[in-house]
């Protein structure tokens, strides 16, 4: 019998506390943080069993599959106990095809992004290194992708559109997106609306659009891998080295300074224009959710 049948059952003043939005969010962060520590503590158990690494980045890997692993079930748990229902947003069905756009919509996305700099001068090609050199960036868009995307917008995003409808939700989630990543190496209030404005904004309307996380999560994964990865940039203010290496120059407004092509002025236009498609697929489709005062 499905997990969501056993879903829990209180009065009905009790059901309705616990549908309520803000509730519901409070509770499913709860998971998903359990979540990481869970990963954390097996990783650290299994690391002990095996003493030393067996090969490099096996510790990084590790936790990452974990926690990859346990934000999936954490979240299945989470939406069959408190939302009594199939986790439809992340079906084994959806997973192949929409992954796979995903990953090739971030690889084309941040490739035009890139070929648009070096037009302008910006993005040179120097040189080249090893594919082994692509793992740690790997390493760290599957766990952005996978681990980000359940939070962000199988969490945040979805939970607060059901109270305050698509469009609010959309704000939001990209703000408190954007401005998480103020913490970050290089960061500046500039880059952090740079973020909320692009992959805040697109990846929360493709969630809309196709109310899966497949998509998002597969554009989160490539756009963090293509960045890094292949061509050499800085992902979100981090230095990473990819299979290409390039010399990036110019103004800081075009190339996004040391935050890396996130920031650039570029990205944000490209991306802003990729919005309003997609907001206006989400309206001709009627996608988009009302407040829950308007329902």
């Amino acid at each position: 019998m499905a997990l969501y049948n056993h879903a829990i059952q209180l009065s009905d003043r009790g059901m309705r506390v616990l549908r309520f939005p803000l509730v519901r969010l409070v509770v499913a962060i709860a998971f998903i943080m359990l979540s990481t520590t869970v990963a954390y503590y097996l990783t650290e158990g299994i690391m002990a069993l095996v003493g030393s690494a067996p090969f490099k980045y096996f510790e990084s890997a590790l936790g990452t599959i974990l926690l990859c692993i346990f934000s999936i079930l954490f979240y299945h748990i989470y939406v069959a106990l408190f939302e009594g229902r199939p986790t439809l947003e992340l079906s084994v069905s959806s997973l192949i095809p929409q992954l796979s756009l995903g990953l090739l919509l971030g690889l084309g996305f941040i490739s035009i992004i890139i070929l648009t700099l070096n037009l302008f001068g910006a993005y040179e090609i120097v040189g080249y290194n090893v594919p082994g050199v692509m793992i740690p960036v790997l390493i760290m868009a599957l766990q952005a992708g996978i681990y980000e995307e359940i939070m962000t917008r199988g969490v945040l995003f979805r939970i607060v559109e059901d109270g305050l409808g698509t469009w609010w939700s959309v704000l939001i989630s990209a703000l408190i997106f954007g401005f998480l990543h103020i913490w970050n190496p290089n960061a500046t209030v500039f880059s952090s609306l740079s973020i909320a404005m692009t992959a805040g904004v697109v990846l929360a309307l493709f969630y809309v659009l196709t109310r899966k996380l497949w998509v998002p999560i597969g554009i989160h994964i490539a756009w963090n891998f293509t960045l890094g990865g292949i061509y050499g940039a800085a992902v979100s203010g981090g230095d990473t080295q990819g299979l290409i290496q390039a010399e990036i120059n110019g103004s800081e407004l075009l190339t996004g300074g040391e935050f890396g092509p996130e920031a650039s002025i570029v990205t944000v236009i490209f991306f802003l224009i990729i919005g309003i498609f997609l907001a206006w697929k989400a309206i001709k489709k009627g996608a988009i959710i009302k407040p829950a005062w308007k329902k």
